[in-house]
């Protein structure tokens, strides 16, 4: 079996063969990190919302304070883990909205968890901690 083969030399040749082609991937890259950006501002303005510092809410969480950066910082997360952090931050009424067909759809997602985690107490860190 091969190991590993660097063909980072002929990506870049290829993402630099045109000057379109290049504008298009810088197009790309710009994209995503705007994206990651309005998302790690969101999650970070749930837990300044409820007062609460990285180390506090970790506190809450029952985990160390670069946990709670990383998750801030991740592009993508299990719902139990956003769940755990979201009720940690002191959310409540927690609710998903989306449009489908035109019709305006929400789905409760406390009423769908198996357990329901008081914002006053440390939160379930099992699925934080793997974050």
């Amino acid at each position: 079996m091969k190991g590993f083969v660097d063909r980072s030399a002929e990506i870049t040749e290829r993402i630099n063969a045109t000057p379109e082609r290049r504008a298009a991937v810088e197009r790309i890259i710009e994209a995503t990190y705007a994206a990651e950006r309005v998302y790690q501002m969101h999650l970070a303005a749930v837990r300044q919302a409820g007062h609460l510092t990285q180390v506090e809410l970790a506190r809450r969480l029952g985990v160390g304070q670069g946990n709670v950066s990383r998750l801030e910082n991740r592009p993508d997360m299990l719902y139990s883990t956003l769940l755990a952090y979201l009720h940690a931050a002191g959310a409540q009424d927690i609710a998903l909205t989306a449009t489908v067909a035109g019709q305006r759809i929400e789905v409760v997602l406390d009423a769908i968890t198996t357990a329901n985690h008081d914002p006053n107490t440390e939160a379930d860190a099992s699925s934080v901690e793997a974050a």
